[in-house]
């Protein structure tokens, strides 16, 4: 069980992270790395390794996604980060899609307030191919606030299922993909309607 004291943000946790991994002390090696709160993998800022290239903070909110396996629990616990800053999400555990999406749409609340007001599409094709879909990508792109575009702002994509996961920037996607459920039909609505024919 992890009982050393850990730093607050993000980028200081991976350090950490890899302090603990790497570790060279006995206090360090009695903790196991998984237990202690790092990127996950694939998300911004957790790369293999963070020591030695983009220690640079970005000048503007960036989320990312922090996780960690809790001694004795199945489930890992998850919390939204900020990349630019020391903000850290509520702890998040339980079902992995339910868990996940909500410490990154903590991350997106962070830096981006008021994400869920952009435009939704259906592409899913190549979400990343988007950019290149210039008629498109000019229609998505200008429901976004100024200089949302060049932070890196979530796409807003309708889910195929309940499970899905956001989806974590790559090198062909550069933000990331978040799935929203398609809102449903107002049945009160139909039934109104169709009392007021008869």
């Amino acid at each position: 069980m992890n009982t050393t004291r850990e730093p607050r943000g993000a980028r200081a946790r991976q350090s950490h992270y890899w302090r603990v991994r790497m570790a060279r002390t006995r206090a360090l090696q009695a903790v196991h790395a998984c237990e202690v709160w790092h990127i996950r993998h694939g998300h911004p800022g957790g790369a293999y390794s963070d020591f030695g290239h983009d220690l640079a903070p970005p000048d503007h909110h960036s989320p990312t996604l922090l996780t960690r396996r809790t001694y004795g629990l199945d489930d890992d616990q998850y919390r939204g980060g900020c990349l630019a800053c020391d903000w850290e999400g509520n702890v998040t555990a339980g079902p992995e899609h339910t868990a996940f999406n909500t410490a990154v749409e903590d991350a997106h609340d962070h830096a981006f307030p008021g994400w869920r007001s952009l435009p939704t599409t259906s592409h899913r094709a190549e979400p990343w191919d988007l950019p290149r879909n210039r008629l498109l990508w000019a229609q998505i792109a200008a429901g976004y606030p100024h200089g949302w575009i060049e932070a890196g702002a979530p796409l807003v994509v309708w889910a195929r299922y309940r499970t899905d996961l956001h989806q974590p920037p790559h090198g062909r996607r550069p933000r990331y993909e978040l799935r929203v459920p398609r809102p449903g039909q107002d049945r009160a609505l139909v039934s109104d309607g169709q009392e007021a024919l008869f």
